[in-house]
């Protein structure tokens, strides 16, 4: 775990809660005060803070319920997961798989973007070496929640790019999934344009873009021309371009923006919209102001970014499709 860039003064430093209970007071609902102290003290006294985030993420797969109807704005279970995740906490793969493999719309409700965004990476830093076999039928299971299958796929790539886990062997087991995908597809006459069911083999094609697989260069452009990957979401010659990159330049590429282990994360918390200001407090403030033209182009989303919107789908999935 790095040392957080957000640092604390004298006075917050003797402020830090020093037990569970006193955390546990600024984690568990929603507070627009952002938790600043809480998160610290959570990450720098683990002996205190990963029991009961365990507990946490133990009690949200077996009874999400209670986080998703409460009224009051529960944030602990999403708390937990990154800071575990932080603190590569070996103990919260198997509660986060368990999370990973609750019905889609529970999921859609309990994590919201951070199904797209916050799980792959958890399950990648919590994932203990000799346990990537997890992740893979976490992936292959097609009676999985789709995203949750993306997300194992998104953590078996975060681990062979951040050394953990060798690229060879996740290589070799993405041909043979992919490969066995598109028999499925041909033998039962399926299209990329009938949803989920079919949308596996391009989020494989996907993950071989993403360790840089040019031995696969040939074969994902026949799936394109025999139809299994729909152009709408991939484009063949940005998936060729992708998929010939050096090892050198995948790593600089998916890692440089931010992708990849947990490590400044109460920096990366206080960027979640919860915490921003709201629109119409900015509106207020603008109606205050004069008004200055500014032009400026929209930030490129990449197709398996989140989509802007906020729905917690991929910008493929989502507004992307039609752009």
């Amino acid at each position: 775990m790095t040392e957080p860039t957000v640092t604390l003064t004298p006075e917050q430093e003797a402020a830090l809660p020093q037990d569970w209970p006193t955390m546990a007071a600024q984690l568990e609902h929603y507070q627009e005060d952002f938790p600043l102290l809480a998160l610290h003290a959570a990450l720098r006294q683990p002996a205190l803070s990963v029991a009961p985030l365990l507990a946490e993420l133990s009690a949200c797969a077996a009874a999400p319920a209670q986080r998703t109807d409460d009224e009051t704005g529960w944030m602990l279970h999403l708390y937990a997961m990154h800071l575990l995740a932080t603190l590569r906490e070996p103990q919260a793969f198997a509660p986060l798989l368990a999370i990973a493999r609750l019905d889609g719309e529970t999921l859609e409700n309990l994590l919201g973007d951070h199904l797209t965004e916050g799980l792959p990476r958890a399950l990648a830093a919590t994932c203990a070496a000799g346990q990537e076999d997890a992740l893979q039928t976490l992936a292959g299971d097609r009676t999985a929640y789709f995203w949750s299958r993306s997300a194992a796929l998104r953590a078996l790539a975060l681990r062979t790019l951040e050394g953990d886990y060798p690229r060879a062997a996740l290589l070799a087991w993405l041909q043979g999934e992919a490969e066995r995908e598109a028999a499925r597809m041909q033998d039962e006459g399926l299209d990329p344009e009938q949803g989920s069911e079919t949308d596996y083999l391009s989020e494989l094609v996907v993950t071989l873009e993403e360790i840089g697989a040019a031995d696969m260069a040939d074969q994902v452009a026949e799936w394109f021309e025999d139809g299994l990957i729909d152009d709408a979401f991939l484009e063949l010659a940005e998936s060729q371009k992708r998929l010939q990159r050096s090892w050198a330049e995948c790593v600089a590429e998916e890692l440089d923006h931010g992708w990849g282990y947990p490590r400044d994360i109460i920096a990366e918390i206080g960027r979640w919209a919860c915490f921003q200001p709201d629109e119409d407090d900015e509106d207020e403030d603008a109606e205050r102001e004069p008004q200055t033209p500014i032009k400026r182009e929209a930030p490129k989303v990449g197709r398996n970014d989140p989509c802007p919107c906020g729905s917690g789908k991929k910008y493929k999935k989502c507004c992307g499709a039609n752009a």
